[in-house]
C-alpha cells in the first residue's frame, strides 16, 4: 500500500497553555480532496499552517509523501496555500503577484509571465493582469491568491476559507 501524501502522528500545537491542536493523528490520501470543519478556534487553521511548515508541531510528527517534514521550514516543502485574508502583495500588479513565486523559484521573467497569464486566462482573469489589488473586487483578489498558488504546481495544495468571496457560478 502506497503512503498517504499527508499523515499526522500525535500532531499538537501549544501557544503557551492551550493547545491549539491537541494530539490529532490521520493519514490523507495522494489526490484526497478533504474538509476540515468545526467552529471558529478549534484549529482548522494551525493545522494547515502545521501542513505548509508556516508552524512546527510542539509533539508529533508530520509526513508529506512519505518525507518526514516535522522540522522543514515552508521553503522546503512543495506546498502552496491559498489564504483567507488573500495575501496578495498590495505594490504588485496582478501578473506580478502571480508571477512572483515562479521568479523567486527561478523561472525567467518571460516565462514565469507565460505562465503566469495562462493561469490568469483559466481562472478568468484575463484582461486585469495590470490591475492592482485594490482595484479589483473581493472575489477576483480571491481567485489571483488561487492563481498564485497554482501555478506553483504543489504537491499539496491548502486553502484556508477559499471560496468565502467567490460567486456561486464560478
Amino acid at each position: 500500500m502506497p503512503a498517504p501524501a499527508i499523515r499526522f502522528e500525535r500532531v499538537t500545537k501549544a501557544f503557551g497553555p492551550v493547545r491549539a491542536v491537541d494530539a490529532v493523528s490521520f493519514d490523507l490520501p495522494r489526490g484526497a480532496l478533504v474538509t476540515l470543519l468545526g467552529p471558529s478556534g478549534c484549529g482548522k487553521t494551525t493545522t494547515l499552517r502545521l501542513i505548509a511548515g508556516l508552524e512546527l508541531p510542539s509533539e508529533g510528527r508530520i509526513e508529506i509523501e512519505g518525507r518526514d517534514v516535522t522540522r522543514l521550514a515552508a521553503a522546503e516543502r512543495r506546498i502552496a496555500m491559498v489564504f483567507q485574508s488573500y495575501a496578495l502583495f498590495p505594490h504588485m500588479t496582478v501578473l506580478e503577484n502571480v508571477a512572483y513565486g515562479l521568479s523567486v523559484n527561478g523561472a525567467r521573467r518571460g516565462a514565469a509571465e507565460a505562465e503566469a497569464r495562462a493561469m490568469l486566462a483559466s481562472l478568468g482573469l484575463e484582461g486585469f493582469e495590470a490591475r492592482l489589488p485594490a482595484e479589483l473586487s473581493g472575489g477576483q483578489q480571491q481567485r489571483v491568491a488561487v492563481a498564485r498558488a497554482l501555478v506553483l504546481r504543489p504537491e499539496v495544495l491548502l486553502f484556508d476559507e477559499p471560496l468565502s468571496n467567490l460567486d456561486a457560478r464560478l
